[in-house]
């Protein structure tokens, strides 16, 4: 608040005045109260007068700003629609905004879209397609209709949104390798073993092409097209790398591919790869092994051979490792490593055929050269038992088979689906009189509590390789991310490039999460869950007050938000704040919303 004069010399009249910044961001000046004239004011000495003034005028504005209070005007109108109202903004991605500065996306991708004649308009939508993913996952287009409700958020015409998808599919290498780069600075990222795992996501359409196919598709959408895409993770759980497949392709053969982009990349000799049962076939163990690396990959023992199930299972291999309860001497724990080599075909190379067809000509074998030779892998699997795991195998089974029992009590059960609870079911030829097969569920039991892993580390005990291990339910818990929090899928673009740079984004995004768990439990804090971290950002919200041009943010945050607002260092949010200051905060500038905002009423 300041004093001013107005009006021609001798009749000055004395107003107090006080500047601000409008919703377009032109400095505007508001009358707060009009005095009168100087000459009846002051009396025999308005100087004097004039100067007491303009020093109440400055004490009162230092103790304003002291006390950070803000006047504002205030209606009272009666409220007809829903506009006439207070209007929200969303506040909370100045928390997504400080970690885009961290990571230092910002400058990577200004420098990606800068020979772009819209760049800037690239940058902001990219920008908010992250925090919209970040806070409520949705269709371009329905995120496109929403923008005006995020703080600092340029509106952004749709086309342009769409091509941020096509431009983020261009630089998905250049990225990965920014992330990779930035992640071994910023944590202790080791690429000694990775996790690596495959899953495959539908689109509610039928229309192929070369990435939509129709495959296996594990959520059971086996009437609309698929894309399977392959996620390599370090020991942290924060991403790698990522690959996609055609709907069609097996996950087996996608492990093949994701190590040789790995060692290019990265220029790794020797790494350790973790993954699942899916990926535990001969061909990708041969692999590994050719190529110097290594595995720990989980071993089925219910689709080994027999013989090998004695031994596992049965007593013909002792447990070297035995645990008993004190109390009841019940066996709570139990291990051993069991030898075996690992029979894998290997395609043999054209050179190598034309010397083995001499050889049989000179032998005079008859019949077609052979494309393949076997060769044996020396691995180890170690066997575990848990009397925990049996108990919780047990109460598994049970519920599925109850369940399946109110299937066929009420005649719902499908014949030809054969996951789940249905592997134990019995049926006639014909389909019909489905019972549940006793001889199926005994048989199951036989492996309550055991648990196997094969690796050709041989130098490993069974406890280091379970640990190693137990890092995949990471790579299970990064899908869970992308397919639950971030609703990676079903996906709404179809061309190919725009569906690439859909996964990019989303990768972007898994990527931003994992890091800012990581961070919490770097500062010994509690982690908090990827929708928790989403929700603080979501419900953290700012109201707009007052009228006239000038308006004031009402900040209404979670705990959450302020949890990690603090651990990362940003400075606290005022409870209400102006535009510029709430700018002067976060870095993110409202004024734009507030002209579209205010302009609908």
């Amino acid at each position: 608040m300041y004093v001013a004069l107005s009006g021609p010399k001798g009749h000055e009249s004395v107003t107090i005045r006080e500047d601000y910044i409008n919703i377009d961001g032109k400095k505007k000046i508001k009358i707060l109260e009009t005095l009168g004239p100087l000459s009846k004011l002051g009396g025999d000495n308005p100087e004097a007068y004039l100067e007491a003034l303009k020093a109440e005028m400055k004490e009162k504005t230092k103790l304003l700003k002291e006390e950070k209070m803000l006047s504002v005007m205030l209606s009272t109108k009666d409220i007809k629609r829903a506009e006439d109202g207070y209007s929200k903004l969303i506040i909370g991605h100045a928390i997504l905004y400080k970690l885009w500065t961290m990571m230092k996306l910002d400058s990577f991708f200004r420098n990606a879209f800068e020979e772009r004649k819209n760049a800037k308009r690239l940058l902001d939508g990219l920008f908010y397609l992250l925090i919209r993913r970040l806070s409520e996952p949705s269709s371009i287009r329905a995120s496109h209709m929403v923008s005006n409700g995020y703080a600092g958020v340029n509106d952004v015409p749709i086309d342009i949104l769409y091509s941020v998808l096509e431009r983020l599919d261009q630089c998905k290498d250049e990225l990965i390798n920014h992330l990779d780069k930035f992640f071994r600075l910023s944590t202790n990222r080791l690429l000694d073993h990775v996790c690596y795992d495959v899953t495959n996501y539908y689109f509610e359409s039928t229309n192929e092409g070369t990435l939509l196919t129709f495959g296996y598709s594990k959520e059971h959408k086996n009437n609309e097209v698929i894309i399977v895409m392959g996620l390599l993770i370090d020991s942290n759980g924060i991403p790698i790398s990522f690959q996609l497949f055609s709907g069609d392709t097996m996950d087996q053969n996608t492990l093949a591919d994701a190590v040789v982009e790995l060692k290019k990349r990265y220029g790794i000799g020797e790494i350790t790869v973790v993954a699942d049962r899916g990926m535990n076939s001969n061909r990708n163990l041969s692999m590994l092994s050719d190529q110097g690396h290594h595995f720990v990959i989980s071993y089925t023992l219910k689709k080994s051979k027999e013989e090998f199930k004695k031994l596992c299972v049965g007593d013909e291999h002792p447990w070297e490792v035995e645990n008993y309860d004190n109390q009841t001497g019940e066996l709570t724990y139990a291990s051993k490593v069991i030898d075996m080599n690992c029979d894998a075909k290997i395609p043999i190379s054209e050179e190598e055929r034309e010397v083995l067809k001499k050889q049989r000509q000179a032998e005079k074998k008859r019949g077609a050269c052979p494309k393949y030779r076997t060769v044996q892998i020396p691995a180890k699997v170690h066997v575990t038992y848990s009397l925990k795991r049996k108990r919780k195998d047990e109460n598994d089974r049970q519920r599925a088979i109850d369940k399946l029992q109110k299937r066929i009590d009420a005649g719902q059960v499908k014949a030809s689906l054969r996951y789940g609870c249905n592997q134990y079911l019995e049926f006639d030829v014909d389909c019909k009189n489905a019972t549940i097969d006793k001889a199926k569920v005994i048989e199951a039991a036989k492996y309550d509590g055991y648990y196997a892993v094969i690796t050709d580390r041989s130098e490993l005990t069974t406890e280091e390789v379970m640990k190693i291990y137990r890092e995949q339910w990471k790579i299970e818990e990064s899908f869970r991310i992308l397919k639950t929090d971030l609703e990676a899928r079903p996906v709404f673009v179809w061309t190919e490039s725009r569906i690439r740079g859909h996964f990019t984004l989303c990768y972007l995004a898994l990527s931003v999460i994992r890091y800012l768990q990581y961070f919490m439990l770097s500062k010994g804090e509690e982690v908090m869950s990827a929708s928790r971290i989403m929700e603080a950002i979501k419900n953290s919200e700012a109201i707009i007050i007052g009228e006239e041009d000038k308006h004031v943010l009402g900040a209404c945050v979670t705990e959450d938000y302020l949890k990690i607002s603090s651990m990362l260092g940003m400075t606290p949010l005022q409870k209400n704040m102006s535009p510029v200051r709430f700018k002067a905060l976060t870095g993110l500038d409202p004024r734009p919303n507030l002209a579209k905002l205010v302009g609908k009423k």
